[in-house]
């Protein structure tokens, strides 16, 4: 019962920043979206031309940000609200992309499965790091185990999101 309540709330919080990002794009003009845009992940502008840092680099910020908070102590409830601003990013980037016509194929193929597995990923790892109630002590504790499968789950999205970029929408 108690996981079915994460993924419950972990979904309603993917699902609201998605269309906080749709209203934000509303109230951007268009010169302003595109300099936002370009500023956090300047793929979704132009595709024709990525290079590999440009793929892994907007990932590897997103993941240290939420990594950051969730191995704090004090501040580990700021880790969801980094994912919130990334889904908020995503729904963003998705209208951007459904705005232009030739975009439809980008968005279908490669924005919107990578970004919505990224943003999965992303909360998996808000649970690295967690406490146990201990007697009257909290003890906190890493999950190894966890993190090196997001990890190498990270690597692989980045493999196949070069992948696509390079052979399909290229």
């Amino acid at each position: 019962m108690f996981r079915s309540i994460y993924i419950i709330q972990y979904s309603f919080l993917l699902a609201i920043g998605f269309v906080s990002g749709v209203f934000c794009f509303q109230a951007f003009s268009l010169d302003k979206s595109m300099n936002l845009i370009k500023l956090i992940d300047p793929r979704v502008l132009e595709l024709s031309e990525v290079t590999i840092w440009q793929t892994v680099l907007p990932i590897v910020v997103w993941a240290l940000f939420v990594l950051f908070f969730t191995t704090h102590p004090y501040l580990h409830f700021f880790a969801k609200l980094v994912v919130a601003v990334k889904a908020t990013f995503f729904g963003f980037g998705s209208v951007f992309l459904l705005t232009q016509q030739e975009s439809i194929l980008v968005y279908s193929v490669w924005w919107f499965p990578f970004q919505l597995i990224y943003c999965i990923l992303l909360l998996a790892l808000c649970s690295v790091f967690g406490t146990r109630k201990v007697g009257s002590n909290r003890k906190f504790t890493f999950n190894r185990k966890l993190f090196f499968t997001l990890v190498l789950a990270f690597t692989v999205m980045c493999l196949g999101e070069m992948f696509v970029i390079s052979y399909i929408i290229n």
